[in-house]
């Protein structure tokens, strides 16, 4: 088994509890489709669709994907039961903006995981694990290193339309690193 298998294994463990009755899912940052892969494997009867501005050229039987240009994503409002993402926001631009488009897309809940400094010195060492993370794969990905704290999260959740269910600590380093905490945020649509 590789190591993208067991990293996706350990993702649908946080995520999947928080999915019951669900039957449509976008995976938004999907990039290789790893986690929509493995969550498929989980939940054979989930319509997943894959959405990402990098088009990684691969295309699992039973999941869609849909290429969009980084700012609205191609999508009706409340066309998926649940949008997941994991480790994308930071890679964005204009975080805030691509949290209220997984907000529009979504019924029922939006569940993502970020990772979230507890101080601002911890910024330049979040900034080292994600090059490290993410420099050896076969698509550019961007660094654009939008790196928040959990309360500015939580404060955007409530102004988005949001209300926080869950915030849970997914990271897998011990917390004396300095290089903030990954935490799993689940946000049900008000």
């Amino acid at each position: 088994m590789g190591i993208q298998s067991v990293n996706a294994e350990r993702k649908v463990d946080f995520i999947a509890p928080h999915m019951r009755e669900v039957g449509t899912v976008l995976d938004f940052g999907c990039g290789d489709l790893a986690l929509a892969r493995e969550l498929k494997k989980v939940r054979p009867n989930l319509r997943i669709t894959g959405v990402d501005i990098v088009d990684f050229g691969i295309r699992p039987k039973g999941i869609l994907f849909s290429q969009y240009d980084g700012e609205k994503l191609p999508f009706q409002n409340n066309s998926f039961d649940v949008v997941i993402a994991w480790h994308v926001f930071h890679h964005i631009v204009h975080p805030l903006a691509a949290f209220c488009e997984c907000m529009r897309v979504a019924k029922q809940r939006v569940i993502f995981v970020e990772p979230v400094w507890r101080h601002r010195l911890e910024v330049p060492g979040m900034m080292f694990m994600d090059w490290l993370f993410n420099v050896w794969k076969s698509r550019d990905v961007s660094m654009s290193f939008t790196f928040r704290s959990r309360v500015w999260w939580e404060e955007q959740i409530t102004k988005h339309n949001g209300r926080l269910r869950v915030v849970q600590d997914v990271e897998i380093l011990p917390p004396i690193f300095p290089t903030g905490r990954s935490l799993l945020f689940v946000v049900d649509k008000n």
